[in-house]
């Protein structure tokens, strides 16, 4: 089998409802995942990752450079599954599937979910897949957040939480993501809510490196023309017009509202049995390290053994994508 490929890629329906913390019912629902590895006798290998807001079930998709045969997470020990979150367009149920109800698709119509219900749905798969404890779990970004609400939902269920480039959302970031939102009101335009984004993923100092003042690569001069662009423009134009043929626009509300509401009560907190592993990265400015970092040290007041790791790189927030082999050490320093 090739190492990209999932050893394990299905569905989980379920015909019970979803209970969701607004209240509302989510009827059947339908959960893709992918497993890579093979789970041992007893499922004590497992782990679970969680993919980032455009992500999808299939890590290697977006995690090439860290998953597979001795890498970082090394397929030959360990069996890691990765859920796509209900509300997403890459197989479970969301705002691009058919509301049994209605017998229409739930577009705008789609509930309003919480992190917490993510993992609500997620833990119904690993029940299904007969795992009762994680011997980790692995996120970043919202897939940060989900890591932390899981060892917050399900205390005697995870071992290790590696948490990468995550916090609770400052108002810079619920800005951020209000812009976005608003963005997909014009025509529902997902490609700028995708450019805002990019924005946000990336550092000042890449995008000085990579673009500077540069003229558009497409021969465009941008003194010449009004409408003429410099590089980093034809970069967001095109990192936008990409993303409108492979991501639906209510995924990209359902999702960045979800991050919005993820805020974790010391109480809360204090249920957490697991270590965590909190990464902030240098020049991350959608979570800056310094904010990371006070959220390790809140951890630490209230008792839970959280430890803050440092990760330096020029590259923003899409580090953990991007630097694979920095992101390759901190996995294996941790061993999991």
């Amino acid at each position: 089998m090739i190492d990209t490929e999932p050893t394990i890629e299905s569905d989980y329906v379920s015909e019970e409802p979803l209970k969701l913390a607004s209240g509302e019912n989510l009827p059947q629902i339908v959960q893709h995942y992918a497993v890579y590895g093979e789970l041992n006798d007893d499922k004590s290998n497992a782990v679970l990752v969680f993919h980032a807001l455009s992500g999808s079930a299939r890590i290697a998709d977006w995690w090439s450079g860290i998953i597979g045969e001795g890498k970082s997470l090394d397929t030959s020990k360990n069996a890691f599954i990765c859920i796509n979150y209900i509300g997403s367009c890459y197989g479970s149920t969301g705002a691009c599937s058919v509301n049994p109800k209605t017998g229409e698709i739930f577009g705008a119509e789609f509930p309003l979910i919480t992190v917490s219900d993510i993992l609500k749905a997620q833990k119904k798969v690993l029940e299904h897949l007969g795992i009762e404890k994680l011997k980790a779990v692995i996120g970043s970004s919202v897939g940060g957040m989900c890591a932390l609400q899981f060892a917050v939902d399900f205390p005697d269920s995870v071992e290790k939480c590696l948490v990468i480039g995550t916090s609770e959302l400052s108002a810079m970031g619920l800005a951020l993501n209000h812009l976005q939102r608003e963005s997909l009101k014009l025509e529902n335009n997902v490609g700028l809510a995708r450019q805002i984004a990019m924005i946000s993923y990336k550092s000042p100092e890449l995008f000085n490196r990579r673009f500077g003042r540069n003229p558009n690569r497409s021969g465009e001069n941008p003194r010449l023309k009004f409408e003429n662009r410099f590089d980093i423009a034809g970069y967001l134009d095109y990192q936008g017009e990409i993303f409108k043929n492979r991501f639906d626009a209510e995924t990209f509300k359902i999702i960045s509202k979800a991050m919005d509401l993820f805020e974790l009560s010391d109480l809360e907190i204090q249920a957490i049995k697991a270590n965590i592993y909190l990464v902030g990265i240098s020049s991350d400015w959608l979570f800056p390290a310094a904010d990371v970092k006070k959220f390790a040290e809140r951890l630490n007041e209230k008792g839970v053994n959280a430890e803050y790791i440092n990760f330096e790189s020029p590259d923003g927030h899409d580090a953990f994508l991007s630097d694979t082999n920095k992101m390759s050490e901190i996995i294996k320093r941790i061993q999991i």
